[in-house]
C-alpha cells in the first residue's frame, strides 16, 4: 500500500489542476499558498462527508465526576481525535456541547470518525481526496470556473467509487423476515 503525506496529496491535486507540483507548503506561488491554507479544512470536510469505514473508531467515553447543569444526568469527555460522531451504545438521547457529550445513560460507547493520518488512507480514498482538493484549489489557483466545474464533476465520480469501495469492508445487512411487513404485502 502506497503511503502519502499532506504535501504529496496537495501536490497531486495541483497537478490535476494543471499547476506545478510542490514539495513544501512554504514554497512561493499560488499553489503552495492555497494548499497550505485550505488543506486542513478540506481534510476535515472530506472525512466528515461520509461515514467512512476505514476512518471509524470505537471508544468507551470517560464519565466526568461533575454532574451537568441541564436536563441530562451524566456528562462524558469526547475523544480529542473525533471528527464526527456516528452512533452511541446503548442507543440513547444525547447532546454534544463543545467537547462533552451529555446523556442519561450511565455508560456510553461510541463509533466515530477520527483524524486518521494520511499514510493510512486506502487507495480509493486517496484518489477521491485528490479530486476534492483540486476542486477546492481550482478557483484560487486558476481563476477558471470551467476547470472548477469539471473538477467538481470528476470529484463526484471518484467520491461515488470511493464510497462504494468503502462499503465493501463490511457485509450487507440481510433483510429480516417480519410478520408485520408480510401482512402488508398480502
Amino acid at each position: 500500500m502506497a503511503t502519502f503525506s499532506k504535501v504529496q496529496l496537495a501536490s497531486n491535486a495541483l497537478i490535476l489542476l494543471g499547476d506545478e507540483p510542490i514539495s513544501s507548503f512554504t514554497e512561493e506561488g499560488a499553489g503552495a499558498v492555497t494548499a497550505s491554507n485550505l488543506y486542513d479544512s478540506s481534510y476535515l470536510s472530506m472525512l466528515s462527508s461520509h461515514r467512512w469505514n476505514f476512518a471509524t473508531k470505537k471508544a468507551t467515553l470517560a464519565r466526568l465526576a461533575a454532574a451537568p447543569r441541564n436536563e441530562y444526568k451524566y456528562q462524558y469527555q469526547m475523544p480529542t481525535d473525533i471528527v464526527m460522531l456516528i452512533t452511541t451504545y446503548p442507543t440513547s438521547t444525547y447532546r454534544i456541547l463543545g467537547d462533552k457529550l451529555y446523556s442519561d445513560s450511565n455508560t456510553i460507547e461510541i463509533d466515530y470518525i477520527w483524524t486518521i493520518s494520511e499514510d493510512q488512507f486506502p487507495a480509493y480514498f486517496v484518489k477521491a481526496f485528490e479530486f476534492f482538493l483540486a476542486k477546492q484549489f481550482a478557483i484560487p489557483v486558476t481563476e477558471d470556473l470551467n476547470k472548477a466545474d469539471f473538477l467538481t464533476r470528476e470529484y463526484e465520480k471518484e467520491s461515488r467509487k470511493a464510497r462504494y469501495a468503502d462499503s465493501q469492508s463490511q457485509p450487507a445487512v440481510p433483510i429480516q423476515d417480519d410478520p408485520y411487513i408480510r401482512v402488508r404485502v398480502v
